[in-house]
């Protein structure tokens, strides 16, 4: 498949830049089940990736009417931040040296992710990613946000970049099809679900881990020749 010479790189943040899916699915379920609800593997999978009015809509869908949503949201973040003082925040493994190279070589980057904009902050600081990131783009910062490019798009005019010269490295279903609106070169590096029959026709590549992606971003970037 040809293609224009990449010129920057837009990342995902959970999932992608940071361990942190797993942290936020146990927080999730944890809470559910304070309030006597099963929160399942196929269901927190079925919403990943969405921004958080669609998230809380499907709640309500499939819980019904009664689930008590602002009770369910306080217990979530009490979970989550005890979580997070458990665990921790990692970074996907070659996340790190990466973001190095790619700070090395002078390639632009930056975060495009659901998440809202002082919790982004945070989180990529817990995992000592910020220094590298200085360009974080979040849900609450555009119109309109996954599965719709407004991130994305916004990502790439912040870093002086045409979307078409920018690889988007996406984890989830909605995220990979806000890149490729977006018209990016869209890596794929599924964490939970593997992408449907429709998605992987839509993406450039798919590949099995950050490892992987980041030698392919390294040779669409030319960066292993020098």
């Amino acid at each position: 498949m040809s293609r224009p010479r990449l010129a920057g790189v837009v990342f995902d943040m959970d999932g992608v830049l940071i361990d942190s899916e797993r942290i936020i699915r146990a927080a999730a379920q944890a809470a559910a089940l304070e309030i006597d609800r099963q929160l399942t593997d196929d269901f927190y999978a079925s919403v990943l990736g969405l921004p958080g009015a669609r998230v809380e809509a499907a709640f309500m869908a499939e819980f019904g009417p009664d689930f008590p949503l602002p009770d369910y949201r306080k217990r979530f973040e009490r979970c989550y931040r005890l979580e997070v003082d458990e665990r921790g925040i990692q970074p996907k493994p070659g996340v790190p040296e990466l973001l190095q190279l790619l700070r090395a070589r002078g390639v632009p980057v930056a975060v495009a992710t659901a998440t809202r904009s002082g919790n982004a902050e945070r989180a990529l600081e817990a995992a000592g990613l910020l220094d590298h990131l200085p360009v974080c783009v979040t849900g609450d910062q555009v119109a309109q946000s996954k599965p719709a490019p407004d991130v994305f798009l916004a990502a790439a005019a912040r870093l002086g970049l045409a979307p078409e010269l920018c690889i988007a490295v996406e984890d989830s279903e909605v995220g990979a099809r806000a890149a490729v609106a977006a018209g990016m070169w869209t890596l794929m590096v599924p964490d939970f679900r593997a992408p449907s029959a429709e998605l992987a026709a839509m993406v450039h590549e798919i590949l099995d881990s950050m490892p992987s992606a980041a030698q392919r971003i390294k040779r669409l970037l030319d960066l292993d020749r020098t």
